[in-house]
């Protein structure tokens, strides 16, 4: 199972960052083992780094686009879909700081249609995987 955590990053840190994903990665994943008794000054490194998300607006973007596919599901704030021909299991959930996705593929067909842009940010911290959504290799 792949977990894919999506990030907005903000303008200037995607300009300064977009020739060298891995050095962004390694600043979000110090971030995500980070202990709590240090989140303190995880807060301003995150504003530094981080647009928000109107969970509301995405959702419902998510939703009607995927609304008629029989293979999708949207309950209790998550977007499910389920397609036994292409052996795909993915749950998304909108977070205002971030998107989670989680995938038995590696091409999930949320990440594929809905979530494009150039600012965008991938990471899978257990398998150490990270890439600019606009520049994923569909």
């Amino acid at each position: 199972m792949r977990c894919f955590y999506i990030f907005k990053i903000n303008r200037e840190m995607t300009i300064l960052t977009k020739e060298t994903p891995y050095n962004l990665y390694k600043t979000i994943e110090g971030l995500y083992y980070l202990d709590t008794y240090d989140l303190g000054a995880s807060y301003e490194v995150y504003d530094d780094l981080f647009l928000s998300f109107d969970p509301i607006y995405v959702n419902k973007r998510i939703y009607n686009l995927f609304k008629n596919n029989r293979y999708y599901n949207y309950i209790e704030k998550k977007h499910i879909i389920y397609n036994k021909y292409r052996g795909e299991e993915s749950i998304l959930k909108v977070y205002p700081s971030h998107i989670i996705l989680k995938s038995n593929i590696i091409n999930p067909t949320l990440l594929l249609n809905y979530l494009n842009s150039d600012n965008l940010f991938v990471c899978d911290f257990q398998n150490k995987d990270y890439f600019w959504l606009n520049e994923f290799v569909r």
